[in-house]
């Protein structure tokens, strides 16, 4: 199931989304470098353990992993042909410039993050592509594991209906993500017909900037948070996950603890409500306990993420590694949906008081499907 490969990455759905070159050349890199990993360490069973600390350090780790790639097959090829290596350096200002400016006339002209249609999950096309999907994917969900628990045994999510998934909290890392990014994960086969098809995550604006990290989002389904975006998802048929307290959430994250910054966050809200969406509550028991948090430097930490968007956190896992603690299960819990009016036109503006309706009861439906699995703490709304 791991392995499955098919034709051309997708699921006979939509035409998935079209990759620019560079996009496609960062991928192919991580592609060849992780699934090399995978093949060595899943027959020394720790393919698992490095795959989950590898993804939890991920915006600090996957930037280098390209030029690590470059710089191995450089020196790889200076010992069969002398010299290579240092005709390379002798013209680094050249193609160093190449590469500047290949990535910024990329961002310039890059649509794929605002493209809601066709942002599937790109599906393995070979052997390294699934082998690089179970090392930075699969190998998450198997390491805890990841559970997904329903409001109730009879719970149904028809594919028809468009949701928003408003997944808390997110902790150092936000577990609950798995659930809903790829066909194949414990949501899909209890709601099946949702995910890998007709369910798109949303995502901060600054991690389409950023180097590699933007392609691994673009490989699987995310784009732009802004509200244009959402907006087409929605008027598209599609159906949205999100996390609504973003990168705040992950400063003032507490281990043990269970909170959520959600007191002014409507935006979600406004979104159900302009196309009638169904609100689903979504929290993911076990995540603020993945790892140790310390509150050194909180302030200048806030000041950074309100000022530049860019969450600091100070934590650390298992032997002070970025290997997540499993001393609890992850579940994530999926309540039930709140449905919403229909809009007299879709994509119109909803009332404020409307908004405060609806905000107030999601609030009071998330706490009550946090008190009924979660009798060790409160839930506290920040």
């Amino acid at each position: 199931r791991r392995f499955a490969v098919i034709a051309d990455g997708n699921d006979g759905s939509v035409p998935l989304r079209k990759l620019t070159l560079f996009s496609k050349v960062n991928l192919f890199l991580l592609h060849g470098f992780f699934s090399i990993i995978q093949m060595i360490l899943h027959p020394l069973g720790l393919a698992v353990p490095v795959g989950t600390a590898f993804l939890a350090s991920m915006f600090g780790c996957m930037m280098f992993v390209p030029p690590l790639v470059c710089w191995t097959v450089l020196c790889a090829t200076d010992l069969m042909l002398p010299g290579t290596y240092q005709a390379v350096m002798d013209v680094k200002a050249y193609w160093i410039s190449t590469i500047l400016v290949w990535y910024l006339f990329t961002l310039a002209t890059d649509k794929a993050p605002r493209t809601p249609v066709g942002a599937n999950h790109r599906r393995p096309t070979n052997i390294m592509d699934a082998a690089a999907h179970n090392f930075y994917f699969w190998n998450v969900i198997d390491y805890f594991p990841i559970e997904c628990v329903p409001w109730a045994d009879d719970a149904t999510l028809p594919p028809d209906r468009q949701y928003v998934f408003a997944i808390h909290p997110h902790g150092i890392f936000c577990w609950g993500l798995f659930m809903f990014a790829a066909a194949g994960t414990p949501f899909d086969k209890r709601f099946p017909g949702l995910a890998g098809k007709k369910l798109v995550g949303l995502v901060a604006t600054v991690l389409f900037t950023i180097p590699v990290i933007r392609e691994f989002f673009l490989e699987w389904p995310y784009i732009d948070a802004s509200r244009r975006v959402a907006s087409d998802a929605l008027n598209s048929g599609l159906s949205l996950y999100l996390i609504p307290g973003g990168e705040e959430e992950v400063v003032v994250t507490t281990h043990g603890q269970d909170s959520t910054v959600l007191m002014k966050r409507k935006g979600f809200i406004r979104l159900a409500l302009s196309y009638g969406a169904d609100l689903v509550p979504v929290w993911g028991v076990g995540t603020t306990d993945s790892f140790r948090t310390y509150p050194a430097v909180f302030g200048f930490r806030k000041f950074v993420q309100k000022r530049f968007g860019i969450a600091i956190a100070n934590y650390h896992g298992r032997w002070f590694t970025p290997l997540p603690y499993k001393d609890k299960p992850v579940r994530i819990l999926i309540g039930k949906p709140i449905p919403t009016p229909q809009p007299k036109v879709r994509g119109e503006k909803p009332d404020p008081k409307l908004v405060d309706e609806y905000h107030a009861k999601y609030v009071a439906a998330l706490k009550e499907l946090h008190d009924a699995h979660v009798k060790d703490r409160p839930l506290k709304i920040l």
